[in-house]
C-alpha cells in the first residue's frame, strides 16, 4: 500500500513526483469500492484488472451520484423553529416515471426525491460554536454524466456554464426547502451546491458514485459473483470489505466489514471475532441493566444479534 500526505497530493501537478510511503502487509483489505480498486488503485496491467474492465465479464456498474445543497440560514434553530426530524420529499407516486423525466431534463423537472436535514438541530454544541446561525442540507440524485464534460476543469474554476447549470439545479431544491420549511424564507444568507464532481474531488469516488456498486438485482447474477457479494478477490492477500463484500446500504456495509475480517482471520479467528462482538454487546446490556446476570446478558446479546 502506498500512501502520501493529502496536502501534497492536492497541490501536486505530477503525482509521480509526490513522495510516497510504502506500507507492506501480508493481507490488505479494501473498502473503497471495487470501482476505485480496479480502476484507480491496482496496477492496470494485472490480469484481474483487465478482466474487470472488460464489459463482457460483468454487468454491475457504479452507483449514481448526488447533488448536495448546503444552506446557511440566519437565526438560531429554536428561534426559527427548525424541525429536529429529517424530511423526505416525493414529487409523486410513480417514481419510475418521475426519475425518467428528471434524468432526461434535470433543469426543468423537479427531482423525484429529496432529503432535507438540519444538522444544527442535532448538534448540542452548535449554538455555542455558531450563535445566530442555522444550516440545512438537501440531497437528491445527480448523474455523473450531466457533469462529465467539466471533469477535467480545475476545482472552483469550471466555468460560467457549469455555475449556470448548478444554479438551475439549486433553484429546484431551494423551492422545495421554502415549500416545506416556509419559516426560513427571508433568512437564507448563502447556499452552495455540491455535485458528483465534488464527490470525486473530496471523497475520491469513482465517477461520483455515492454508494459503490449500484444496488440492482444483477449484482447477484453468477457473472458478478467474483466481483461483489464476496470478501475474496483473485489477487492473493487482497480482500474486500464494506458493501461490496456483502450487500448495499449501511447494514450491508457493516456485515461486509465482518466478512472481510473473517476472510483474513480464518475459521478460528472468525469465532474469536464473533465472541468479541457478543461480549461487547453483553457488556453494554449489563451496563444498561445491572440486574442482568452474565448468562442472561449473553443470551439476550445472541437474541439481539440474530434479529
Amino acid at each position: 500500500v502506498r500512501v502520501s500526505n493529502t496536502d501534497e497530493l492536492e497541490e501536486a501537478s505530477d503525482l509521480d513526483k509526490v513522495p510516497m510511503v510504502e506500507v507492506r502487509a501480508k493481507n490488505v483489505i479494501c473498502a473503497t469500492s471495487i470501482f476505485n480498486l480496479y480502476n484507480k488503485l491496482l496496477p492496470q496491467d494485472l490480469p484481474a484488472v483487465k478482466k474487470f474492465q472488460d464489459p463482457s465479464k460483468r454487468t454491475i456498474r457504479q452507483s449514481n451520484g448526488h447533488v448536495f445543497l448546503f444552506v446557511k440560514i440566519r437565526g438560531d434553530p429554536d428561534e426559527i423553529g427548525l424541525p429536529q426530524n429529517n424530511i423526505w420529499y416525493f414529487n409523486g407516486y410513480d417514481l419510475d416515471s418521475a426519475y425518467d423525466q428528471y434524468f432526461s431534463n434535470p433543469t426543468e423537472v423537479r427531482p423525484p426525491t429529496v432529503y432535507i436535514g438540519f444538522p444544527c438541530t442535532k448538534d448540542t454544541s452548535w449554538k455555542k460554536r455558531f450563535p445566530g446561525i442555522s444550516n440545512a442540507i438537501l440531497i437528491s440524485d445527480g448523474l455523473y454524466e450531466w457533469f462529465e464534460k467539466w471533469a477535467d476543469k480545475p476545482v472552483r474554476n469550471r466555468g460560467e456554464d457549469y455555475l449556470e447549470f448548478k444554479d438551475k439545479l439549486s433553484s429546484h431544491l431551494m423551492d422545495i426547502l421554502l415549500e416545506f420549511v416556509p419559516q426560513v424564507k427571508g433568512r437564507i444568507e448563502n447556499f452552495s451546491l455540491g455535485t458528483p464532481l465534488s464527490e470525486c474531488t473530496f471523497l475520491g469516488s469513482y465517477k461520483g458514485g455515492s454508494y459503490g456498486t449500484q444496488c440492482v438485482p444483477e449484482m447477484l447474477a453468477p457473472i458478478n459473483r467474483e466481483w461483489t457479494t464476496t470478501p475474496y478477490t483473485d489477487i492473493p492477500g487482497l480482500y474486500l470489505a464494506g458493501s461490496d463484500a456483502f450487500l448495499p446500504s449501511v447494514t450491508g456495509a457493516m456485515y461486509g466489514g465482518c466478512l472481510g475480517a473473517s476472510a483474513v482471520l480464518g475459521k478460528m479467528g472468525s469465532l474469536r471475532l464473533g465472541w468479541a462482538i457478543l461480549s461487547h454487546l453483553a457488556t453494554h446490556l449489563r451496563q444498561e441493566n445491572p440486574k442482568l446476570s452474565r448468562v442472561k446478558s449473553y443470551a439476550l446479546a445472541i437474541e439481539k444479534f440474530m434479529e
